[in-house]
């Protein structure tokens, strides 16, 4: 009987130590996992201070900072409030399913210090405030905008994406994964040939790289309260 009782705690044990190390299924709500919702909730919650307008701009009063909700090149369309390759009323572009209008700027046409102070922070200037001639695509795509508009600091950059991916979609739709240009030069950088951006791709989603001005990434613009 003794024996008998030796091996059925022996083969109880066993049955344990196997359910225990059995995989537990990732809990899923409605098809986000749960790293994504506490990731969503996250966000939510840290961007509390965010206000969309519902007029193309997203406010940020606890940092002073008023957002363009849409990419440069993208068209803002107040019916549904997104942002569009197309304006409002037209059949979104079929030949542009990604970017939806999204453009491309350099930071510099020049691999030099032709558009930006050179004093820290390197930031990017008007052409008629610089001494050596270069033109500045993301710097006149925001100026466009008007006066007060101009290119975020990565500071500000990293701001929005500290709060997750999914919560940078809530507010601003139709982010594309990539890279979007800072107003700052590359100041470890002596011959000024790259300047800091920030990733919005999904894989390195907040990173900051440093990038040859003359690349052509994406931008938002934004301007100060």
């Amino acid at each position: 009987m003794k024996h008998r009782n030796i091996l059925l705690i022996m083969a109880l044990s066993l049955v344990a130590f196997f359910v225990n190390c059995e995989a537990k299924p990732e809990k899923d709500f409605y098809g986000v996992s749960e790293e994504e919702t506490n990731l969503l909730i996250a966000g939510f919650l840290a961007n509390q201070s965010l206000v969309d307008t519902r007029t193309g701009t997203i406010r940020d009063p606890a940092a002073g900072l008023e957002w363009q909700k849409c990419s440069v090149g993208q068209v803002y369309r107040q019916t549904q409030n997104d942002c569009q390759g197309a304006a409002a009323g037209t059949v979104l572009n079929p030949q542009d399913p990604y970017r939806y209008g999204a453009r491309q700027l350099a930071f510099c046409d020049s691999k030099t210090h032709a558009c930006n102070r050179v004093t820290v922070p390197q930031v990017l200037l008007a052409a008629s405030e610089i001494t050596i001639s270069g033109i500045s695509e993301a710097y006149q795509a925001c100026a466009a905008l008007g006066t007060t508009w101009r290119v975020p600091t990565p500071i500000e950059l990293k701001r929005l994406t500290e709060t997750g991916r999914i919560s940078v979609l809530n507010y601003f739709p139709s982010t594309l994964e990539a890279e979007y240009w800072s107003s700052w030069s590359n100041e470890q950088d002596i011959p000024g040939e790259t300047a800091r951006s920030i990733s919005f791709d999904r894989s390195t989603f907040g990173d900051e790289k440093n990038t040859v001005k003359t690349d052509r990434n994406y931008v938002r613009c934004v301007k100060n309260l």
